[in-house]
C-alpha cells in the first residue's frame, strides 16, 4: 500500500530551486532515512510533501483535505518548543485531536502506548516545560506516535539526544515500519540511517541523487561526492556500519 506518491515535487525561492523534480513513493512497511549534507532540501522536501509549503508537481498527502491529511500522516518538526505549562499526558495526548474533540477510551489508551514506547510512563504528570532538552524530545516524539497516522514523517527526530536515546527512537520508528506503518526521517547520523531504515533517500542540492538500500546508498563514491567525506564501511550481522573518518580535501 502506498502511503506517500510524490511526483516531480519542486520548490523555488524565487528563481532558485530548493527542491527540484523529485519523485518517488513510501510504501507501508518502509523506514526511510532521508540523508544529506545541510542545504539539501530534506526539511522543504518534508514540508512541501505535507502541503505546508508551496510547491509545483503533486504530492499525494498536500492534495487531501486537511482533515483527511491529518489522519492521513504524522509531522514532527525540528522546533522543539512548548509555550504553555501542560503536563507530559497532555502534551502526548494533542496528537488525537485529528480524531475527534474530547478524550475517548481508544484515545488514552493510544497516549498510553506512546508513552510507553518512548520510555515517559514516569513523566506522565511532569510540567512539560520543566523538561530537558532531551526529554522533551522524546515527548514530541510520543506525541506524533500517540496520533496513529499511517504514515510518520520526521525531521531529524534525534538531533540532541544521548546515543541511547537515539538508538531507541530509532529502533521505535524501525518497529512502526515491520508493524506495517511507513516512516520518513531525515536522520545526519549516516550509522543511524544505516542500521536502522530500510531504505535510504541521498539527497544534494534539492534533488535525490541515489534511493535504494543502505549498502547500495551509502558508497564510498557517494559519500565523497555528496559529503566530501572518507568512510570506514562494513557489513556486520545487523546491516552495514558507516563510520566518517575524514574530510577529503
Amino acid at each position: 500500500m502506498t502511503l506517500l506518491h510524490l511526483d516531480g515535487l519542486t520548490v523555488r525561492r524565487g528563481a532558485c530551486p530548493v527542491v527540484e523534480g523529485v519523485s518517488l513513493s513510501v510504501a507501508a512497511g518502509e523506514f526511510v532515512g532521508l540523508i544529506g549534507p545541510n542545504g539539501a532540501g530534506k526539511t522543504t522536501l518534508l514540508r512541501a510533501a505535507l502541503g505546508l509549503l508551496a510547491h509545483g508537481g503533486r504530492s499525494s498527502l498536500s492534495a487531501l483535505p486537511v482533515a483527511a491529511r491529518a489522519r492521513a500522516a504524522a509531522f514532527l518538526p525540528q522546533a522543539r518548543e512548548v509555550a504553555w505549562p501542560v503536563s507530559v499526558e497532555t502534551l502526548v495526548a494533542l496528537g488525537r485531536v485529528p480524531h475527534g474533540s474530547g478524550l475517548s477510551a481508544a484515545d488514552r489508551m493510544a497516549v498510553d502506548r506512546a508513552l510507553r514506547r518512548m520510555g515517559l510512563e514516569a513523566f506522565r504528570a511532569r510540567d512539560a516545560l520543566g523538561l530537558s532538552g532531551g526529554e522533551l524530545a522524546r515527548v514530541l516524539i510520543a506525541r506524533v506516535l500517540a496520533q496513529e497516522a499511517p504514515l510518520v514523517l520526521a525531521d531529524e527526530p534525534v538531533a540532541g539526544l544521548d546515543p541511547a536515546s537515539q538508538i531507541r527512537t530509532m529502533q521505535v520508528f524501525a518497529d512502526l515500519a515491520r508493524e506495517g506503518r511507513g516512516v520518513v526521517a531525515s536522520v545526519h547520523d549516516l550509522g543511524l540511517a544505516a542500521r536502522h531504515c530500510t531504505r535510504l533517500v541521498l539527497m544534494a542540492k534539492g534533488r535525490v541523487v541515489a534511493d535504494g538500500t543502505p549498502g547500495a546508498v551509502l558508497t564510498a563514491g557517494n559519500l565523497a561526492t555528496v559529503f566530501g567525506i572518507r568512510a570506514w564501511l562494513a557489513e556486520v550481522e545487523g546491516g552495514p556500519v558507516v563510520v566518517p573518518l575524514e574530510v577529503m580535501e
